[in-house]
C-alpha cells in the first residue's frame, strides 16, 4: 500500500489536473536508450560498434546499464554510463554519478550531440525495432486513451517531444501537442510547472505530478503541488526512501490506476476503502 494517506490524495479528474513525466512513467524505455547510448559512445570514441538490442551485449554489461539506468536526468547520459563502464569506474549512488559526469565535463556537449544524432538514425533505418524498444508500461496506453477530459492530462518530459510524439501517434493516443511540455536547461519542470499552474489558474493542490526521479519531485516541493514517484520506473530503494523521507507518497503501477483512472465517482466509497479509509 502506497503513503496516501487521507481524502485530499484524491483525484477528481474533472477539476484536477494529471501530469506525467514520459521515460519511467508511461513507457519502458531503458533498452531503447542504452542500445543509443551505446552506440553514441562507441561513435564518440570512433569506433563503429553498433547493435539494436541489448540482448548484444555480454550480460554483466546488461546488469550495469541497467543499474546505472537510476541516476540519469538526460540522454547524454546514457552515453555516461558506457564511459563509466569503459573507465572500470565505480558508481553507488547519485552523488557518484553526479561527481563522475563533472569530471568528464568537457565530453558533455560531445556525448549529447552523438546521442540524439544516434536516436535519430535508429528511428530512421529501423523505426519498427525503435518502437520496439520503447513499451508502453502495462495498461499505461489504454489509461492515456480513456483518460477523460483529455485536455486535464498532461506530459512534461526532458524527453524530446518529437520522439513522444512518434511513440503516441503510433499507439493512436490523441494527446494534444499544446499538452506535451519538454524540459531543458533553459526551462525546467519546475518554471513549466509554475507557468501552467498560473496560466490556467489552478490551485496547487489540484494539480498532481507523476515522475520516476526522486531528485526532481523534490525541487517541485514549492510549488506545494500534489508529488508521487512512480515506484514502476526507474526507482532504487534509496530513492524511494529519500521520497519517503521528503513525504511524497510512492505509487505501485495498480495504485496509480486506482488513483486516477475512475471515471464514475458514484464508485467513491470503494475507493476510499481501497485506501484504508472509514469513510
Amino acid at each position: 500500500m502506497s503513503q496516501i494517506s487521507n481524502a485530499k490524495s484524491l483525484f477528481n479528474p474533472a477539476y484536477d489536473i494529471l501530469a506525467l513525466d514520459f521515460d519511467g512513467v508511461i513507457v519502458d524505455s531503458i533498452a531503447e536508450c542504452l542500445v543509443v547510448g551505446h552506440n553514441a559512445f562507441h561513435s564518440a570514441i570512433g569506433r563503429s560498434e553498433k547493435i539494436n538490442d541489448l540482448s548484444q551485449l555480454p550480460n554483466e554489461i546488461q546488469q550495469e546499464s541497467r543499474r546505472l539506468r537510476n541516476f540519469i536526468r538526460h540522454g547524454e547520459d546514457y552515453v555516461y554510463i558506457f564511459k563509466a563502464i569503459a573507465d572500470d569506474f565505480s558508481i553507488h549512488n547519485q552523488a557518484d554519478f553526479d561527481d563522475y559526469i563533472e569530471k568528464n565535463i568537457d565530453v558533455k556537449e560531445k556525448f549529447r550531440t552523438q546521442f540524439y544524432l544516434e536516436r535519430a538514425r535508429f528511428l530512421r533505418e529501423e523505426p519498427l525495432r525503435w518502437l520496439a524498444l520503447n513499451p508502453f508500461y502495462d495498461g499505461m496506453a489504454d489509461f492515456l486513451k480513456n483518460f477523460s477530459p483529455p485536455e486535464h492530462l498532461y506530459i512534461i518530459t526532458t524527453k524530446k517531444l518529437e520522439y513522444v510524439q512518434v511513440i503516441l501517434d503510433t499507439a493512436g493516443i490523441p494527446l494534444q501537442r499544446k499538452n506535451l511540455f519538454a524540459a531543458n536547461s533553459q526551462k525546467g519542470k519546475p518554471e513549466i510547472i509554475a507557468d501552467l499552474l498560473q496560466k490556467i489558474g489552478l490551485s496547487p493542490g489540484n494539480f498532481c505530478f507523476v515522475d520516476d526521479q526522486v531528485d526532481t519531485l523534490i525541487r517541485l516541493k514549492h510549488l506545494k503541488i500534489r508529488l508521487f514517484i512512480a515506484g514502476w520506473g526507474y526507482t532504487n530503494q534509496e530513492q524511494i526512501r529519500q521520497a519517503e523521507t521528503e513525504g511524497i507518497p510512492t505509487l505501485t503501477l495498480n495504485e496509480f490506476y486506482q488513483l486516477f483512472s475512475r471515471s464514475d465517482w458514484h464508485n467513491f466509497r470503494s475507493f476510499l476503502l481501497f485506501l484504508n479509509f472509514d469513510g
